[in-house]
């Protein structure tokens, strides 16, 4: 059973650790390259949440079902499985769609325009690092669940 708290801890270490430094490669740029290489490096490192989100998940209802964690109607289980189920709503729901978007536009800057982002994609980069730093705001949450484990 331990193997398997070991496990999860790592997993979530490792699936949200990367995830916490999206909005810092975000950061505000007028620069249309600067938000292409922002785009690229956090969708390189996109594989971590994917993976080690997913085996954290899976990992945990193992615990929880193998182990003696008392009836699945806590507080601490549900708010979490709600949390991250609101995480994921906001990253396949908005942030993906909005990130693709951006991407396309990026893609569209006319020829002789310079560095200069095209119109929109200042706007839907502001959103696409906002619904990062949302993202890892509600992890905060499910992290703080999953250690005090309230009733």
């Amino acid at each position: 059973m331990e193997w398997i708290v070991v496990l999860h801890v790592l997993s979530a270490l490792l699936g949200l650790g990367p995830a916490y430094a999206f909005p810092l490669l975000l950061r505000h740029t007028d620069s249309a390259a600067d938000m292409e290489r922002a785009l690229v490096t956090v969708t390189r490192l996109e594989i971590f949440p994917k993976l080690f989100g997913t085996l954290a998940l899976v990992s945990g209802l193992v615990l929880f079902f193998l182990g003696s964690y008392g009836p699945f109607s806590q507080i601490w289980i549900v708010g979490s499985l709600l949390v991250y189920a609101l995480i994921e709503a906001i990253i396949i729901g908005q942030l993906n769609p909005a990130a693709k978007k951006l991407r396309w536009i990026l893609e569209q800057k006319a020829p002789g325009t310079g560095d200069v982002p095209p119109p929109g994609a200042p706007a839907l980069f502001a959103k696409v690092r906002a619904l990062h730093a949302w993202a890892c705001a509600l992890s905060v949450i499910l992290i703080v669940l999953m250690v005090l484990k309230p009733q």
